[in-house]
């Protein structure tokens, strides 16, 4: 091989190295499976620990908490798309271990430490016009306790409270409720066991509290690891199965199911003198627990949110300072769930024409359908289809999310019907009736939404039913019916030509009385004209 065609082929070598190797990198690499880990990202502006988050509209808003300076005000938003922390209005009141719950567009709150004292005060966070407010304060002055929303109602249950003993404050069992659109409280059913420093999440209707502490009479506290189950719809509270080792001050999130299984996450917290990293997994069909990857550090009372299945760690104790360690955890199996596709219609019953109509879960590149388990075809949003024949057909929708991950819907059957109604006509018959009433009776092969019949080509007449024909003249008569089924087909009878003939008594009668006088008259003059005869016979 010469010189120059050796050159060649260490160039060629080289472009093949600089322009297939590392885009087969980055594939792998995109396609890695990263579920199950933990990543830091940007860490929040002011270390702290005690603090709030809640998520509106992506963003992550941290609120309050404590650090060496004291209570804090200070609130930042975490951008999870950009990886960046701004700076927001501050609360209005510095607080440490409140209730925070996130409704629409505002965030609320409540309750929380300022100072040795504890408060009932509640403020809302607007995050449209970065603006604060204060409404009506909750009952129990408490801190270290949770929030949950249930059909715009927030629950609070528990948390540490003043006590007349010594020490002076104690864990508590009340369970109070915020109703958001009148801005009152009430009382629910208490917590079967007081306690504080616990975490809780909500799935459907049902509030799900985990772990918590207790203080003794003494003044020390002991963590548990119970898991208390409070039903908003009964009030009504029941136990799951507990955690494997007691526990206080930790997280707790639930994921949607969307991009990652639906699964309760308890993270980190403190007990018997030690901070957890780990993350306990609790699967609610189950009533089980697992553990996943644990955390960088080891921590407690910090802050937990999660955004489109991802879950955010921010803040916290680590025992000696407060934190500003922010870290996402992508749970397992994250973004390899298919979509979750809602047939709307059709339904089970019948129609004129097919109108696909559905609802999807999360964002799709691709919609389709398989009608008669034929082949897909695909939609363009909502769709109706006209060339589909009589008679009963089943339907299947599928879609590709933006993974790849490829879902399909219930099957669904229905029917296509554009037949007009059969009507049959009982009675009238093509016959001769000596009634002149005739009750009109047909029966129809589907339900109806509209009868009438037309007599003699006369106006049409609406019925609800078989119908009387009153007082009919005598003669010939004919009679159509008509139907709309509940689709709007209409149909028509077939014209039933009949003869009226009424038997007539009046006339025969009269007819007999005349003929009667006639031959009575006849009689009368014939026997007088004999006698006549016979008396002039005898004259002579």
């Amino acid at each position: 091989m010469s010189k120059q065609a050796q050159t060649l082929a260490l160039l060629l070598a080289v472009f093949i190295v600089l322009t297939v190797i590392p885009p087969l990198y980055v594939l792998q690499a995109a396609n890695a499976d990263t579920s199950n880990s933990w990543t830091k990202l940007t860490n929040m502006p002011t270390s702290r620990y005690g603090l709030g988050l809640a998520v509106v509209s992506g963003k992550i808003y941290a609120i309050g908490g404590l650090n060496e300076k004291g209570e804090l005000a200070v609130n930042e938003m975490y951008d999870p798309i950009t990886n960046r922390w701004s700076t927001k209005a501050s609360m209005p009141t510095a607080r440490a271990g409140f209730a925070i719950a996130a409704y629409e567009s505002k965030i609320y709150v409540i309750g929380g430490s300022v100072g040795d004292s504890f408060t009932g005060n509640m403020e809302v966070y607007d995050t449209i016009s970065d603006t604060w407010e204060t409404v009506t304060s909750m009952p129990t002055p408490r801190a270290d306790l949770s929030a949950n929303i249930v059909d715009g109602k927030i629950y609070l249950m528990g948390g540490k409270t003043y006590s007349s003993g010594t020490p002076n404050h104690g864990q508590t069992a009340i369970t109070q409720m915020y109703d958001v659109a009148t801005d009152t409280w009430s009382t629910n059913t208490s917590m079967p066991m007081a306690l504080q420093g616990y975490a809780s999440t909500v799935i459907d209707s049902k509030i799900y509290v985990i772990g918590g502490t207790r203080q003794s009479v003494s003044g020390v506290d002991s963590a548990v690891s119970t898991l208390q189950i409070y039903d908003t719809q009964t009030g009504v509270w029941v136990n799951g199965s507990s955690l494997n080792t007691p526990d206080s001050y930790g997280s707790a999130v639930v994921t949607s199911g969307v991009m990652a299984p639906s699964m309760i996450y308890y993270i980190g917290g403190y007990s018997m003198g030690s901070f957890s990293d780990k993350t306990w997994i609790y699967n609610v069909e189950e009533d089980s627990w697992s553990e996943g990857a644990k955390m960088s550090t080891p921590r407690a009372y910090f802050g937990l949110a999660v955004v489109n299945d991802v879950i955010y760690a921010v803040g916290g104790f680590d025992g000696s300072t407060g934190l500003n360690f922010n870290e996402e955890f992508k749970p397992y199996n994250y973004g390899k769930i298919p979509p979750v596709i809602t047939i709307l219609s059709p339904e089970n019953r019948a129609y004129k024409s097919l109108q696909v109509e559905y609802e999807i879960n999360k964002a799709v590149s691709w919609v389709g359908f398989s009608l008669d388990n034929k082949a897909n075809m695909t939609l363009n949003g909502f769709t109706e289809i006209t060339d589909i024949a009589d008679g009963q057909h089943t339907i299947t929708i599928f879609a590709n999310d933006t993974l790849g991950n490829t879902g399909a819907s219930q099957t669904v059957q229905f029917t296509i019907d554009n037949a007009a109604p059969i009507i049959t006509i009982l009675i009238p018959l093509e016959q001769t009736y000596s009634t002149a009433d005739i009750v009109l009776t047909f029966i129809v092969n589907k339900p109806t939404t509209y009868l009438s019949y037309n007599l003699d080509g006369k106006l049409e007449m609406p019925i609800t039913g078989n119908a009387t024909l009153p007082a009919l003249s005598n003669g010939n008569h004919s009679i159509i019916v008509h139907a709309v089924d509940e689709l709007g087909n209409e149909g028509s009878s077939i014209e039933v030509t009949f003869t009226i003939s009424t038997f007539p008594i009046f006339e025969l009668t009269t007819a007999a009385i005349a003929t009667i006088i006639i031959l009575a008259a006849t009689y009368i003059i014939i026997v007088k004209r004999i006698k006549t005869a016979h008396n002039n016979a005898k004259q002579h």
